[in-house]
């Protein structure tokens, strides 16, 4: 295996970029922007930030999203790696329809992230992206 150190630091460069891809579609381009947290996805990020990276992640003040702070999610990217990869258009399509260069970053990145995570992380751990 490659540095630990440096393929966890590439990682949350990859998570912080990929964020900041699905974020616009998450606030602009969805039906409904900024609809599809839910408690359960809170509790997956709580569990990945310890069991992958020795993280606890402190439940807000928030009733209904226990990571949900006044700007939003307050994990970081990679962190929650399931609501960071998630658009609506990827669930149900599999693509970002008529932008197939948004679409083969997000790809790029996230096939990137996958194999970084299988040599860091047992497979039957990891959290699926999609």
């Amino acid at each position: 295996m490659a540095n630990e150190a440096s393929l966890r630091r590439r990682l949350i460069g990859l998570y912080a970029e990929l964020a900041a891809h699905t974020e616009p579609e998450c606030a602009a381009h969805c039906a409904k922007p900024r609809t599809c947290c839910e408690a359960q996805y809170c509790a997956l990020a709580i569990d990945h930030a310890k069991s992958h990276w020795h993280v606890d992640l402190v439940p807000t003040w928030h009733a209904a999203l226990p990571l949900m702070g006044d700007d939003g999610c307050t994990a970081a990217a990679h962190l929650r790696p399931i609501c960071t990869a998630h658009t609506c258009a990827v669930c149900e399509h599999g693509t970002k329809p008529g932008d197939p260069a948004w679409t083969a970053r997000y790809q790029s990145l996230t096939r990137t992230i996958e194999t970084i995570e299988a040599e860091l992380f047992d497979d039957c751990e990891r959290a699926p992206l999609r």
